[in-house]
């Protein structure tokens, strides 16, 4: 579950700006990743729906092993939460970026 919002957080972002300025950077073209871009909200809504699915199994099996001394399953570990938090800040920055984008680019001096 973790791993499917991660990916799907990856490419709603990607979808946008990250994944081609990085492949720009490296001086691979991006111009393929366009086709994303009508898909953005779409996938930024279900890497959200995910994402909060994740918490939510993170939370539970987080709780059931604290209170249960002897668990049958491990508690999540650090790479669980970090993925977590990771998928969680690139969602919260591609849906934003409409509001985020031109303060940067005046910033940057861009626009």
């Amino acid at each position: 579950m973790g791993t499917a919002a991660s990916l799907t957080a990856l490419f709603s972002a990607a979808a946008c700006c990250v994944l081609p300025l990085a492949l720009a950077g490296l001086g691979l073209g991006a111009g393929g990743l366009a086709v994303f871009v009508p898909y953005r909200w779409p996938m930024t809504i279900i890497a959200s729906v995910l994402i909060i699915a994740g918490w939510m199994l993170y939370l539970r099996k987080h709780r059931a092993c604290s209170a249960d001394a002897d668990c049958a399953v491990p508690a999540p570990g650090r790479a669980t939460l970090a993925m977590l938090v990771g998928a969680t800040v690139i969602v919260v920055i591609s849906a934003l970026w409409g509001f985020i984008e031109q303060p940067l680019m005046r910033v940057l001096g861009g626009a």
